[in-house]
């Protein structure tokens, strides 16, 4: 039996002390691996079309509509590997998932590096696809899984911040290397995460809710220190209780698991299609107002506002922002919550869009003489400020869906996520076709005012709460 939970009330937890803090941490980071990698794989078309695009001199060269294609097909192969890896992880654990999740990328990096044609380069892309989207779903529930309600909120924040800094290092390599010698030197990042994450205990919900109790003792005491069974006793039980309380039973999984059509029948359950709902129309505001549909094609965005020169300088730069701002993410998200940096940031974000497209309306009508440094603080403000709204979907995957669904969930949420990403990827050019660039900015502007009123009425806090707690409010 269930009861309605307040969870804009404090509940407070048990705190473990600083070892707990540190062995969550090392899990934390051992797993984020893989999301360095996704950044590393996101931001790798940047590097390659600025230098394959129309580009007479090199081996082969992409045309607007390949750069197009190969800017958005890896959010294609995305949702495959997410939808599939939402139910493996259910059967095989979220450890194994995310060792396994690191082969294609090793695949991906070294057919991108021979790569000689743009077929190959299609294909390196593919895997790569395939690969972060099967590691996005045992990510997400394990991060959540394996917290505590006082740490979650910060770890969610590092593991977004390990995205950024895969973005970093692509940018900072591809500064000083070309892109074939990125690649080759990418390879590290996928093969370190084997190593790391075969260190670290599976998640306690998930061996409870497959009936080895004994193992799911052992790795809480991991988790939290490094302690004795009798210092988690109490939070065993009260995970046990979870188990019961969200569908599955000690010993194996509720039986209405078993079968694919049963498992996708639980996205009918409102517990689970209310937060996916808000959960992907936050995606959609994310994409937009951090301009992500724009990232491949970042260096035709900077030439039209006159900063041609430096350009893999100043993509250094955005993405040491963009970790700045996740640092500060970490830092501040116990103490003012998910929900007012939010909003905070979709605010600030919003007003520097329309001010990014209104500069572009006065410069082409030449109302104003190209100033480079305005367009400059406006893009690095975009990139400081649109951490907290990029990271708050990932963040709320983690926490907001029912155990007993959390995996299909979150793989099939992960799925429509980058599915929509690819959706506004490769329309994104024809937009600016029809739009041009400055009015493309302004309508950016205006989804983010809808979508600043849409989380200031919908959003909840979920910050310092239970994952019951959170799955009461959704019910």
């Amino acid at each position: 039996m269930s009861h309605k939970i307040d969870i804009n009330g404090d509940n407070p937890t048990k705190n473990y002390g600083s070892m707990a803090t540190l062995a969550q941490v090392f899990a934390t980071i051992a797993q984020s691996f893989l999301l360095v990698g996704l950044g590393m794989e996101l931001t790798m078309s940047t590097i390659v079309i600025q230098d394959l695009y129309n580009n007479p001199k090199s081996e082969f060269s992409l045309t607007t509509s390949q750069v197009s294609w190969y800017g958005s097909i890896l959010f294609v192969f995305h949702p495959t590997g997410s939808f599939l890896s939402g139910f493996l992880q259910e059967r095989f654990g979220r450890k194994r998932c995310m060792v396994v999740a690191n082969i294609p990328s090793i695949f991906g990096w070294i057919m991108l590096y021979y790569t000689h044609s743009v077929v190959a380069l299609y294909a390196s892309t593919v895997l790569m696809g395939l690969s972060i989207g099967f590691s996005e779903a045992p990510i997400l529930s394990y991060v959540g899984e394996i917290t505590e309600p006082r740490l979650r909120g910060m770890m969610a924040s590092l593991a977004s911040a390990a995205g950024m800094l895969g973005m970093f290092l692509t940018y900072l390599l591809g500064y000083f290397y070309e892109w074939r010698t990125v690649a080759l030197l990418s390879t590290l990042c996928p093969i370190t995460c084997i190593c790391l994450v075969m260190l670290i205990p599976e998640s306690p919900i998930w061996l409870i809710a497959n009936g080895k109790n004994e193992k799911a003792k052992k790795a809480l005491c991991w988790l939290r220190g490094w302690v004795n069974p009798e210092i988690i006793a109490a939070e065993h039980l009260e995970l046990v209780r979870y188990n019961e309380v969200s569908g599955t039973r000690i010993g194996k999984a509720n039986v209405e698991l078993d079968s694919l059509s049963s498992k996708l029948a639980q996205l009918k359950d409102p517990s689970v299609y209310r937060p996916l709902r808000l959960v992907m129309i936050v995606f959609f505001i994310s994409y937009i107002i951090c301009l992500l549909p724009c990232k491949p094609y970042f260096s035709q965005i900077m030439n039209q506002v006159d900063l041609s020169n430096d350009q893999s300088l100043l993509l250094v730069f955005f993405s040491i922002l963009q970790i700045a701002g996740c640092i500060i993410l970490v830092l501040s998200v116990n103490y003012l919550g998910k929900r007012f940096l939010t909003v905070m940031s979709v605010s600030i974000n919003t007003i520097l869009i329309i001010l990014f497209g209104l500069y572009i309306v006065a410069l082409n009508n030449n109302y104003i003489k190209s100033t480079p440094w305005f367009p400059t603080l406006l893009l690095s403000g975009i990139s400081l400020f649109g951490t907290s709204i990029s990271t708050l979907p990932w963040m709320l995957i983690s926490e907001i869906f029912p155990n007993k669904s959390r995996g299909v969930a979150a793989g099939s949420c992960a799925a429509l996520s980058y599915f929509l990403m690819f959706i506004l990827t490769k329309t994104y050019l024809t937009i600016e076709i029809m739009l041009t660039l400055e009015y493309t900015m302004l309508l950016f502007g205006g989804i983010g005012i809808f979508g600043l009123i849409y989380l200031y009425i919908y959003l909840p806090e979920t910050e310092n709460k239970t994952l019951l707690e959170i799955e009461e409010y959704f019910k």
